[in-house]
């Protein structure tokens, strides 16, 4: 999880990954949480919270949390918002539809595979 974080001036969500099929974040004893994408998730991991981010001003005013929060999401819009550079291109603005979206969300353990596990099937 530290390894995602970026230290912009000025703090700000990031580290997102898109088309995502699974993850697991583990603890060193191999317990955890899987999140699986049905279809596809993005996610990102971070030892602060959004709020965290939007209340700091500059990355010294971040305090490091103990516990990590795992944003799960259908899509996320793309970079820009033209307050110092270009809007964001139309091809990557997340446009108002209704989608059907699900994320199946399970406790793992030492020796299980995030893997096989996530290739589980659940009826809708």
């Amino acid at each position: 999880v530290d390894e995602q974080y970026v230290p912009y001036i000025r703090p700000q969500e990031n580290g997102n990954k898109t088309e995502v099929r699974w993850v697991a974040l583990t603890n060193s004893l191999g317990f955890g949480l899987l999140a699986v994408g049905m279809p596809l998730i993005e996610f990102s991991a971070h030892h602060y919270t959004a709020e965290d981010f939007e209340r700091a001003k500059h990355t010294h005013e971040l305090r490091r949390r103990e516990d990590i929060t795992l944003n799960l999401d259908y899509m996320q819009s793309g970079l820009g918002g033209g307050s110092c550079g270009p809007d964001t291109l139309p091809q990557y603005l997340v446009k108002p539809e209704t989608v059907r979206f699900m994320v199946r969300l399970r406790p793992i353990g030492p020796g299980e595979s995030p893997m096989d596990l996530s290739k589980q099937r659940i009826k809708d």
